[in-house]
């Protein structure tokens, strides 16, 4: 039986050699990489009738590290992502090969209408991948930010920089298809981070987060509760807090790390709240003449300070799941993680707005940066 699955194996290898070329037409043809126009950065527009559909190279933009130093942008509009896609073919002198995108951008409006079809067409597109960056244009549509783009750099240099430094952006770290859709199955719930055009420069910058509701874009989170989305997802790797200390005045803390836990509180069987209990750390980046930790007086003030404000963000960012009515950050399935053996009762009781929410914040100032204070 083995012997003969072999060779039936090994037939099935041998047919595209045998010139039965229609049976495998669910194939990439093979290519040489020089004759590829190898697009990086896609992003999808809602049109009167279907989507546009603009893609952008960085500096090289074709194989083997060929191609001019301009950006090649092609621009389509279809009945879908696919059609507009194939039709952008007869565009270029070369074959357009979408398979090393890796930032997927979608304009405001589609994202209200719904992302479920472009991140399905990523699902389903044999030459896109799941890791794919995902990006939604606030106030402004995808095609014209990678255009505006390509006028200074391109969008797919400017985004692979944000990304590359992605721990020293306080406003949003970025998230893949797969993260988005993986959330979407789990509740129909989820958030992508948001990016917004300056006109004048043509630099794609961070704006904080969309919040998408049965996977429709439906509000923003942005500036505290964006810093208190990413201490929930404990996404914090430098961002600079100022606080005011009766010892020193101001001081400037460097926010290093957080954890979030998310637990159910009952009554009896009844679900009847949520505790988010964080562990924030940071350390002291700047403060005062002569400011130091071995002070106990000024490290209380910097660590009831930096709890004070951590408290602020993480409540900011769950009154938008109250407000617009959406678990964005997958609260029920991280309660029901930290109590497996309850799942019944929290699903059976969940309802946001209805819940007893508290958080509970722990600051730890670790260190600072000098030598008393045991910095470098």
């Amino acid at each position: 039986m083995k012997r003969r699955c072999a060779v039936l194996a090994l037939a099935a290898l041998m047919l595209p050699l045998s010139g039965c070329k229609e049976t495998f037409d669910f194939l990439p043809y093979g290519r040489e990489l020089e004759d590829m126009a190898l697009m990086r950065t896609m992003g999808v527009d809602a049109a009167e009738e279907g989507v546009t559909v603009t893609t952008s190279s960085g500096a090289q933009d074709q194989g083997g590290g060929q191609g001019a130093g301009k950006p090649t942008v092609l621009k389509q509009t279809g009945g879908s992502i696919s059609a507009a896609c194939l039709s952008m073919q007869a565009q270029g002198a070369s074959y357009v090969f979408y398979g090393h995108v890796g930032q997927f951008l979608l304009g405001e409006d589609l994202a209200r209408q719904g992302v479920d079809g472009a991140l399905d067409y990523v699902l389903r597109d044999i030459e896109m991948r799941l890791e794919t960056n995902l990006y939604l244009i606030r106030g402004g549509q995808a095609g014209a930010a990678i255009e505006a783009a390509a006028q200074v750099n391109s969008a797919t240099d400017q985004l692979e920089s944000l990304e590359a430094d992605a721990g020293l952006l306080a406003d949003s770290m970025f998230r893949t298809v797969e993260d988005v859709m993986e959330d979407l199955e789990e509740n129909g719930d989820s958030f992508a981070p948001a990016l917004t055009l300056d006109q004048e420069s043509g630099q794609l910058e961070p704006a904080g987060y969309g919040l998408l509701r049965q996977g429709a874009l439906v509000g923003w989170a942005e500036d505290e509760a964006a810093r208190g989305v990413n201490l929930l997802m404990g996404w914090v790797d430098a961002d600079v807090l100022e606080v005011e200390t009766p010892s020193v005045g101001r001081a400037a803390l460097r926010v290093v790390g957080a954890e979030t836990k998310v637990r159910p509180v009952f009554e009896g069987d009844t679900l009847t709240g949520l505790e988010l209990q964080c562990q924030v750390d940071a350390n002291l980046a700047e403060g005062g003449d002569g400011a130091h930790l071995e002070d106990p007086v000024l490290l209380g003030e910097l660590e009831t300070a930096l709890a004070q404000r951590s408290h602020l963000r993480l409540e900011e960012a769950v009154d938008l799941c109250r407000t617009l009515d959406g678990d964005f950050f997958q609260l029920e399935t991280r309660a029901g993680l930290s109590v497996p053996w309850r799942w019944d009762d929290i699903r059976a009781g969940w309802d946001l707005s209805a819940l007893d929410v508290t958080v509970q914040v722990e600051a730890n100032i670790q260190r600072g940066y000098n030598v008393r204070d045991g910095g470098d």
